[in-house]
């Protein structure tokens, strides 16, 4: 198990030195960093799709800068970033985020995740085999470079549902279909975290998102970056610092049952700052429901479809915003949507039988044109 240590600092802005020695603070703080000489190290930031960094649905390009810069002075021999965006390109995302011009300019090599291979996981409780991109599991050490936002479907993302961005494309959208109850998803969240291992991870939380994330929401001035080798002491500690108790992110639940990065989250120690000299006074958080799965199990399938409708937030598709563009339509995993009207005037139609409430949709719409909500 590794040590729960936190490191918790101080970073007003995204000036690229600041945010250099912040994060060095952080790691020193933290401790446990992973021995990177001689070494393929592996940077996974968070580039959910292609959108100017001011957005904050992207990993901040100055932290992305600060790591490669970080682990080459530990003698790297190799830095490789990469990520898996929805529906994008790496490469679009990469551009529109300012990631992939850091990662050039300071001599690192930029990869795409579109070659999968297997990796097995005998432990897994729901998944034992996954397909990760095949340069993650050639690296001698990850790191996973998250964003701190909310999350429609699972409350909070943050370092661990970012490695869920090693499944290469759309192959991302089988497992919401396999797993569309929050419980389940979840689960096979942390069957992939424990399956990849990753090493450490640092926490861009200098601007946040709140509202609808992880995609559609707004950026919030935190201030703030966190470091930890333990992912979800990471988590845990930064959610609660947004308001969430982490007993209640789905997430954190199962992966406090297995007992592999801690026992309970008292045990996550602040060898820097304490959680409350950052906390802010307002965070629009997404509301925490409970899962649907038991109740699933104990109504005929008609009843629960009726239930579901009534309980579960469902995507809303504003006809005035949706410009047509087809990608909510290419990443549902259960097919519940089409383009319909005449061409150059489509717009995206939902099928609510076959909606699983998984969200895909909400999260690569480039402008803002679904919305989540009972009515």
């Amino acid at each position: 198990m590794k040590n729960s240590n936190v490191a918790v600092v101080k970073c007003g802005d995204y000036d690229s030195e600041k945010v250099f020695f912040s994060i060095k603070e952080a790691i020193e703080a933290a401790g446990d960093f992973p021995d990177v000489y001689n070494k393929t190290v592996l940077l996974k930031p968070n580039l959910l799709y292609p959108v100017p960094p001011e957005k904050a649905v992207t990993t901040h390009p100055a932290v992305v800068e600060a790591l490669i810069r970080i682990v080459k002075e530990r003698g790297a021999l190799s830095v490789k970033v990469g990520d898996s965006p929805g529906v994008a390109s790496t490469e679009s995302a990469g551009r529109k985020s300012g990631v992939k011009e850091v990662v050039l300019r300071h001599d690192a090599e930029w990869v795409d995740f579109s070659d999968p291979a297997l990796l097995e996981y005998k432990q897994g409780v729901v998944q034992k085999q996954f397909f990760p991109a095949k340069v993650v599991l050639e690296c001698d050490v990850l790191i996973s470079l998250a964003k701190l936002k909310t999350h429609e479907m699972m409350y909070f993302t943050g370092a661990m549902k970012n490695l869920f961005g090693t499944i290469p494309g759309l192959n991302k959208s089988r497992f919401h279909f396999n797993f569309p109850e929050k419980e389940d998803f979840a689960s096979m969240i942390v069957d992939l975290n424990g399956a990849l291992n990753a090493d450490y991870a640092v926490m861009d939380a200098v601007v946040a998102m709140e509202g609808a994330g992880p995609g559609s929401g707004y950026p919030k001035h935190l201030g703030f970056i966190a470091a930890s080798a333990n992912l979800l002491a990471l988590d845990a500690a930064c959610a609660s610092i947004v308001g969430y108790d982490p007993l209640e992110i789905p997430i954190f639940q199962e992966a406090l049952k297995r007992k592999i990065w801690l026992n309970s989250f008292e045990e996550i120690t602040y060898p820097a700052m304490q959680p409350a000299e950052v906390k802010p006074e307002t965070f629009k958080k997404v509301k925490i429901l409970k899962d649907t799965g038991f109740i699933k199990k104990i109504l005929p399938d008609f009843v629960f479809k009726l239930v579901k409708d009534l309980y579960v937030p469902r995507p809303f598709f504003s006809k005035s915003k949706c410009i047509g563009c087809g990608k909510c339509v290419e990443i549902c995993p259960p097919d519940a949507l089409e383009l319909q009207g005449k061409e150059n005037k489509r717009k995206a139609v939902v099928d609510y039988s076959k909606c699983i409430r998984c969200y895909c949709c909400h999260e690569v719409c480039p402008v803002d044109a679904i919305r989540i909500g009972r009515f």
